[in-house]
């Protein structure tokens, strides 16, 4: 099955027909009520999902464009933020290698503000579905079906079950579940975060 395309209308289809028992009935281009509410449940699961956790799959780490125009606002230099980004940037640095945060900056109008010739953004970026992990879609097809649950089967017992199944008992706001589970393996696979004295002479030169 994950040899097939991997879209907006598969995975909508995927959680008609294996989480509401309903026909593969959604297309992109249909205009009916049902699809309406597929669209819907779709923007509202994608922006939950997306929005529990800063996933490491969604990271994008990039050299922002710098804004032709000077600033007017007093700062040297401008740069724009990544359009597709979900959020604010989860981190600025004025250097890459080796990692150096930019500490000294202002974020307006969706632009950083620096006195920094170059900055790197790191962001949280909307992931087409071909490239989520497989089992992040499998929870999320999950959590789709717990939003389409009343719009389409109008049963609120099978959304109540496919949303605990997907991200726990509301005690657990979204931390169990099969996201929660994922959640906890991305915490656990992501490297260890650089020591801000890594790059201090005194600290290497008293500790190394």
């Amino acid at each position: 099955m994950e040899n097939q395309l991997v879209d907006k209308p598969t995975l909508i289809n995927r959680a008609l027909v294996l989480h509401l028992g309903e026909s593969a009935i959604y297309s992109i281009d249909a205009e009916d009520d049902l699809s309406g509410s597929c669209d819907a449940a779709w923007d509202a699961t994608i922006a939950h999902c997306f929005g529990l956790h800063d996933w490491t799959f969604a990271r994008r780490t990039q050299k922002l464009d710098r804004l032709a125009d000077r600033p007017e606002n007093g700062w040297a230099y401008g740069f724009a933020l990544p359009g597709d980004r979900i959020g604010p940037p989860q981190k600025l640095l004025r250097s890459i290698q080796p990692e150096t945060p930019l500490r000294d900056y202002t974020l307006e109008a969706g632009n950083v503000y620096a006195n920094e010739p170059s900055v790197w953004g790191r962001c949280k970026v909307l992931v087409d579905p071909e490239y989520w992990p497989i089992d992040w879609r499998v929870a999320f097809v999950i959590a789709l079906g717990a939003a389409l649950a009343k719009p389409v089967s109008e049963d609120g017992d099978l959304e109540q079950t496919l949303r605990v199944e997907a991200f726990g008992t509301p005690s657990q706001e979204g931390t169990g579940g099969a996201f929660g589970r994922l959640i906890a393996q991305d915490r656990a696979a992501a490297p260890m975060p650089r020591s801000p004295w890594s790059d201090d002479p005194l600290t290497s030169a008293r500790w190394g």
